[in-house]
């Protein structure tokens, strides 16, 4: 059997809220017996990624942190080495991850690139406008993610789209996505997987129709939607990408890729 590249989604596919889905644990297992790279790809922009990765081994999965591909990680792996020079309008820990990596700079320090991403609990006007003026003064405008609201603790909250589109409408601009539904994002997180994958056994597997489902449909891999995680509210938008499978759940992967 050859080898698959299997991305894999995280919230609503291999777990929902701090349950793993039930069986995705062997799932992940049985791909990795079978010779298959797997990447759990999220649109996480709130954590660094160690933060996540203890996460998940505490919910009983088991992963090495290579295997872990966020927006954060795309950035990185987009602007380190170019000279860039970022301000970073996001969470203390996003932050301290770029930083560690890239020349993270103050939005008065002449900064080539804005990097927005969750402010939940750090965005103000003064931060805002900061962010706004540099990139009206050229800096290239970067979302982690472009989501517009997201259920937090079960209530609606404005997501990192809402929070680009106010920088976006200002300057005139439009962002660079770093995160799904990119092709960039699955570009990216496919360079981390040697050797490179054909795209007939390349795999997005999800459960979201527009960001899993559309980015693999547009970078011509193949897809997979799960009946789990957001599946139901999507389910009679005719308007949405289809996939070229559907499973109950993420345990009957292994079994597709068997015969694929």
């Amino acid at each position: 059997m050859t080898a698959h590249a299997v991305l894999l989604d995280l919230q609503g596919t291999v777990h929902e809220g701090d349950r793993l889905v039930p069986g995705a644990d062997a799932a992940v297992a049985a791909l990795r017996d079978a010779g298959h790279a797997v990447r759990f790809v999220t649109n996480t922009d709130s954590q660094d990624s160690a933060s996540i990765v203890a996460r998940l081994r505490g919910m009983g999965l088991g992963l090495d942190a290579d295997e872990l591909f966020t927006p954060v990680d795309a950035a990185v792996a987009d602007l380190e080495g170019t000279g860039a020079r970022v301000h970073v309008l996001a969470t203390a820990a996003v932050r301290d991850q770029l930083a560690a990596r890239l020349d993270v700079v103050g939005p008065e320090d002449d900064p080539t690139h804005v990097i927005v991403g969750d402010v939940h609990d750090v965005l103000g006007y003064p931060a805002l406008d900061a962010a706004f003026r540099a990139v009206l003064g050229g800096a290239e405008l970067l979302a982690l993610q472009h989501g517009r609201w997201f259920l937090r603790d079960g209530r609606p909250a404005l997501d990192t789209g809402s929070v680009v589109a106010a920088i976006e409408h200002g300057a005139e601009v439009t962002a660079r996505t770093l995160g799904k539904p990119s092709t960039e994002f699955l570009r990216l997180a496919l360079s981390t997987v040697s050797p490179a994958p054909e795209p007939g056994r390349t795999w997005v597997v999800g459960d979201d129709r527009s960001s899993d489902v559309a980015m693999g449909r547009a970078a011509g891999v193949r897809t997979v939607l799960v009946r789990t995680g957001k599946f139901a509210r999507q389910a009679d938008d005719d308007a949405l990408p289809r996939p070229e499978h559907v499973l109950d759940d993420v345990t009957g992967l292994p079994e597709l890729l068997r015969g694929a």
